[in-house]
């Protein structure tokens, strides 16, 4: 990994929790290598305002989880979820270049990521029209 990831991952900018009204959460584990991930989200007027995680396994899952905060937090959250994925994928992909990016076996990180971003909004966010 690289150092700059690895510095990110250690000082886990967005890592506990969210609380109050509208946050959403959602969670994924690795199913081999018992990675899991725990993302919250609070959206307000179509844009991500919070995100929070709790992750264990490995560097790179933490790292992922950590690029995210800085690349979300103000990301426009598109009117389908499918539409949102996208775009959020794309900014994420984007931040963890720009920090030197992942080796081919520490990209499980960022499909766990996501797929535990998905469900934060999916769970009856008002983040612009409803997700379906």
């Amino acid at each position: 990994m690289d150092p700059r990831l690895a510095a990110l991952a250690r000082e886990a900018p967005g890592a506990g929790d969210l609380t109050g009204p509208g946050v959403g959460t959602g969670s994924a584990e690795h199913p081999v290598c018992g990675d899991v991930v725990r993302v919250q989200v609070r959206c307000v007027l179509g844009r991500i305002e919070a995100l929070a995680w709790r992750a264990k396994g490995c560097p790179a899952t933490l790292a992922v989880a950590a690029a995210a905060h800085a690349a979300l937090v103000g990301a426009l959250v598109a009117a389908s979820l499918g539409e949102a994925r996208a775009e959020l994928s794309k900014r994420l992909a984007d931040r963890l270049a720009a920090l030197g990016g992942l080796a081919r076996h520490e990209r499980h990180a960022v499909r766990i990521f996501q797929d535990a971003l998905d469900q934060a909004l999916r769970e009856g966010l008002r983040c612009g029209p409803a997700l379906a």
